[in-house]
């Protein structure tokens, strides 16, 4: 891909476009359920001319019709004008149900399906890994993945839903069946047919911009370390001992980029409140650590603003954790109360807070890049008409008093400075990336209760849920040290010999696709393009191939070790060290040598 530079767009004209994977289930999921109920298919996409392409594929695949938005007015455009130009023709279109994919593979952000949900002013599910339309009354239930589990769902037609990667296997299309269909008509849309008013398309509708793009894509030269077990375990524990494990921390090269900008002009009307927001989320009863992270984040702008943190918390018994909150530097806690209050619902969350937002007019809205914090913020931003920049790394104020959002793209390749022209600026963030502060328990904050907007509950009503995967889900959110495992490590039987190594590491364990598909470890521990993408000081891969789905997951990894008998592994062109050996001889050794190491260092630290 290149970046115009002028435009502060990614030139997509004359490379090659293919059907997102996400998508690919999308048209799969359609196809299978006009099978099953009778009805047709209509595939629509919005992008340059070739992305006909995609469309002849999703022909092949089955869909009854085809739509290309093509125009160049079109260009440029962000999530909520993308949705804006799919809601204004999808409009014009009869339907019961929009399925999307989960998201794209490039930006990854997820926004489009709900900010398109809500500007056609319909529920929404994300994540969706099964789908059953047995129900009566015009309903269906749907299982949602969450970063705790699943959620079983029933909800209103029509409706939309995004498509998890287990939803269903897309169907497999060659070349001779795309060229079987090219004869099929597409129609094609442009902007006069959609509108006489062209300002919410592409760029001119596009709250958020591209200001900077930096090349990101982290080179590491492997360093192989060879010997017998012994000697291997010997000299991997000293070099991660002397670059900081068991003493100060491991010493890595942070990717963050920090700007020491001046305070905002008192005279700017958009800094007239200053304050920063907040949203904080629960794990079963306690606080995730990503809630601290952006509360830290948050005293430190407003300190420089001259505004007030504030943080709104949903619950059965929110106020429990006040006193934490306003530890990490929250000055006003907004608690939303109450047994229903605990069963997350993305239009209880979209309502109270974009009801909060118009009460504190804030200068920036923070939320956690979470499974719900991805799901209910684009609904958000698109009921204000903001812009959204997803899973951002980093955040700060330019010398033009705007704020900075750092986001990665392409698996990491490249980081994106966004900046937008609405306000308050919103974000999401990624667990993991932000400081905690240290907690000043004698910190005092104040507490308002606020009432829930009673809802319809045949348009979104929680059925079931599981959080069976809770605790391992959020030891990868915050986890220094990470132990991924693949299917290297021959049965799951043997986790019994990984565990102890990230006990001794304090580290949360991870694992690839195969691994989880084989029902060795839950879903929420999966890393990768498909699972989650982390940020550790330190990863250690055993018995993981290295396939790029899943190394895509790893790239923002400080050191990365990887531990596997194949020399020529594709894991080792990623790392920081390699070690061509057994895991199951060189794990115990390992262990134990790195205990003595931790035990020795014990020692010699002086209290106090």
């Amino acid at each position: 891909m290149k970046f115009d530079h002028d435009r502060k767009v990614l030139i997509r004209e004359g490379v090659r476009n293919i059907l997102n994977p996400f998508d690919r289930r999308a048209i799969a999921q359609a196809v299978k359920i006009r099978a099953e109920a009778g009805g047709s298919v209509t595939a629509i996409t919005m992008g340059p001319p070739q992305a006909r392409d995609a469309l002849y594929e999703c022909l092949a695949v089955g869909a009854d019709k085809a739509i290309h938005l093509l125009d160049p007015a079109f260009a440029g455009a962000d999530t909520l004008a993308t949705a804006q130009t799919l809601a204004a023709a999808i409009k014009q279109l009869p339907y019961d149900l929009i399925v999307c994919g989960k998201c794209s593979i490039d930006a990854e952000t997820g926004q489009v399906g709900p900010e398109l949900a809500e500007l056609l002013d319909i529920p929404h599910i994300t994540g969706v890994c099964a789908l059953n339309f047995a129900s009566e009354n015009g309903s269906f239930i749907a299982e949602r993945e969450t970063d705790e589990g699943f959620e079983t769902i029933q909800s209103k037609l029509p409706a939309l839903i995004t498509a998890a990667e287990r939803l269903v296997k897309p169907v497999k299309i060659k070349e001779p069946d795309i060229e079987a269909v090219r004869a099929r008509p597409i129609e094609v849309i442009n902007a006069n047919d959609l509108s006489a008013d062209q300002s919410f398309f592409g760029q001119a509708g596009s709250p958020t911009w591209v200001s900077d793009i930096t090349n990101f894509g982290i080179r590491r030269q492997v360093q192989f370390i060879e010997g017998n077990a012994a000697e291997i375990a010997q000299t991997l524990a000293k070099r991660l001992f002397d670059r900081g494990l068991f003493r100060d921390g491991l010493e890595t090269d942070s990717p963050a980029k920090t700007l020491d900008s001046p305070l905002p002009a008192k005279g700017d009307q958009r800094f007239e409140n200053r304050g920063i927001l907040t949203v904080s989320e629960l794990t079963g009863n306690e606080l995730r650590s990503v809630s601290l992270e952006l509360l830290s984040e948050a005293k430190g702008f407003a300190a420089r603003l001259g505004g007030e943190v504030a943080t709104v918390l949903f619950g059965a018994n929110p106020k429990a954790h006040v006193r934490e909150l306003a530890a990490y530097g929250a000055e006003k806690v907004y608690v939303v109360e109450g047994e229903e209050s605990s069963k997350y619902n993305p239009y209880h969350y979209t309502n109270v807070i974009t009801s909060l937002i118009d009460k504190l007019k804030p200068f920036a809205v923070l939320i956690p890049s979470t499974a719900n914090g991805r799901d209910y913020a684009p609904r958000i931003a698109a009921r204000l008409r903001l812009g959204l920049t997803a899973d951002c790394i980093g955040l700060d104020l330019n010398e033009n008093n705007e704020f900075i959002q750092l986001k990665p793209a392409f698996g990491g390749q490249i980081v994106a400075s966004i900046l937008s022209r609405t306000w308050p600026q919103m974000a999401t963030i990624r667990p993991g990336m932000l400081a905690k502060s240290e907690p000043d328990y004698s910190r005092n904050c104040s507490v308002e209760s606020l009432g829930m907007v009673p809802l319809v509950q045949d348009h979104y009503r929680v059925l079931a849920s599981s959080t069976a995967a809770a605790r391992g889900a959020a030891e990868l959110d915050d986890a220094e040290i990470i132990v991924c495992v693949g299917m290297g490590i021959g049965a799951p039987e043997n986790l019994a010999l990984i565990e102890p190594l990230a006990n001794v590491l304090d580290a949360a364990i991870g694992a690839t696709r195969r691994v989880v598909d084989q029902g060795w470890l839950p879903r929420q521990q999966q890393i990768g393009i498909t699972g989650r993408a982390v940020a550790p000081k330190l990863y250690v891969g055993i018995g993981v191939r290295g396939a790029f789905n899943h190394t895509i997951g790893i790239q923002r990894s400080g050191i990365i070790v990887a531990i596997n008998n194949d020399p020529q592994a594709e894991i080792f062109q990623v790392a920081d060290y390699g070690i061509v050996a057994d895991f199951s001889q060189l794990v115990p050794v390992l262990i134990a040598e790195l205990d003595r190491l931790k035990q020795d260092n014990a020692l010699f630290e002086v209290p106090g």
